[in-house]
């Protein structure tokens, strides 16, 4: 009997099986809240911080930090939040596609979120792929250079809250909202700090 059909099969499974996502795993998050319906929350966002590029060895401090810039409930009820680890340029790209592929369906609104230098790399990322990511459902986008507490601010959650808000207003009704349904007074455009 020839076995080498069998074998081939074999390596090639083992091909599929090993080029799955790093991000398909839960340890390289620091926060994944997928498990939270997507249909009873307005928006996700994607949350990359300051050290994740620099110091990979102290995964215990960026968990706390980013729960503390972007977790303990400050999202509650209009965003999911994806933070994941990253330790290089293209760690950035592989997970927002693993979340546009996994957790995203149509054009959804997602913002980004970024601090220092994990800030800077999904920024660039951003901006080689801005036309395809408006596309996909990313209606606001908040990066700086030099992270500090409160960066996430109630004037930032009241800018995404009327970002998501007009994109959602777009899509169902196919038109412009019209500015006196917004609430607060900044959301008339994608809010970008620095």
């Amino acid at each position: 009997m020839n076995k080498l059909p069998l074998l081939l099969a074999s390596i090639l499974l083992a091909g599929c099986l090993s080029s799955k996502s790093p991000y398909d795993h839960l340890e390289n998050w620091l926060i994944r809240e997928d498990p939270v319906r997507q249909f009873s929350i307005a928006a996700d966002v994607i949350y990359v911080q300051s050290d994740l590029y620099v110091d990979m060895n102290n995964v215990a401090a960026m968990y706390t930090y980013a729960r503390d810039a972007v977790g303990n409930g400050k999202f509650d009820g209009l965003a999911r939040v994806f933070s994941p680890l990253v330790a290089m340029p293209e760690d950035v790209e592989m997970a927002v596609k693993w979340y546009l592929d996994k957790h995203h369906t149509g054009k959804r609104p997602f913002v980004f979120i970024g601090e220092g230098v994990g800030g800077a790399l999904l920024k660039a990322y951003e901006e080689e792929n801005e036309e395809w990511l408006l596309k996909r459902g990313l209606v606001a986008k908040f990066y700086t250079e030099k992270p500090y507490k409160g960066f996430v601010s109630e004037d930032m959650l009241r800018e995404i809250r009327n970002a998501v808000a007009i994109a959602r207003y777009r899509a169902q009704w196919g038109r412009e909202m019209p500015a006196n349904m917004l609430k607060g007074d900044s959301a008339e455009h994608m809010g970008q700090q620095q």
